[in-house]
C-alpha cells in the first residue's frame, strides 16, 4: 500500500516531468513549424512536406496533453504559480489552434 511519502513523490516527479516536457515539445513544435515555412519557400519535396506536417501534429497534440497535465497536477500539489499557469495554459491554445490549423492543411492535401 503507497503511504503519504510515496504519492507526493510521484505527484512531484510528475510535476517536474510534465513541465519540462511541456516545453521541449512547445520548442519543438516552434522549430518544426518554422523548417515546415521554410520548406514552402524553398519548395521542398512533397514527401518532406508531408513528413513535417505529420511530425508537426504529434508535437502539437503531445503540448497540449503535457500543457493540461501540468496545470492538473500543478493544482493537485498546491503549488499555483500564476505566470506558469497562464503560460501553460497559453502555449496550449496557441498549439491546439496550430493543430486545428494543421487539420485544414492535412485535408485540403488530402493527406
Amino acid at each position: 500500500m503507497a503511504r503519504r511519502g510515496e504519492r507526493v513523490f510521484f505527484l512531484d516527479s510528475l510535476y517536474w516531468l510534465s513541465g519540462r516536457a511541456a516545453v521541449f515539445c512547445f520548442v519543438l513544435s516552434v522549430l518544426v513549424f518554422a523548417l515546415y515555412l521554410l520548406g514552402n519557400f524553398q519548395e521542398f519535396l512533397d514527401t518532406t512536406q508531408v513528413l513535417l506536417l505529420t511530425l508537426l501534429r504529434l508535437a502539437l497534440l503531445a503540448e497540449v496533453i503535457l500543457a493540461l497535465l501540468y496545470v492538473l497536477v500543478t493544482f493537485a500539489i498546491g503549488r499555483l504559480r500564476f505566470g506558469r499557469v497562464v503560460l501553460s495554459l497559453l502555449s496550449a491554445a496557441f498549439c491546439a489552434a496550430l493543430l486545428l490549423g494543421t487539420g485544414f492543411l492535412s485535408a485540403w492535401f488530402q493527406l
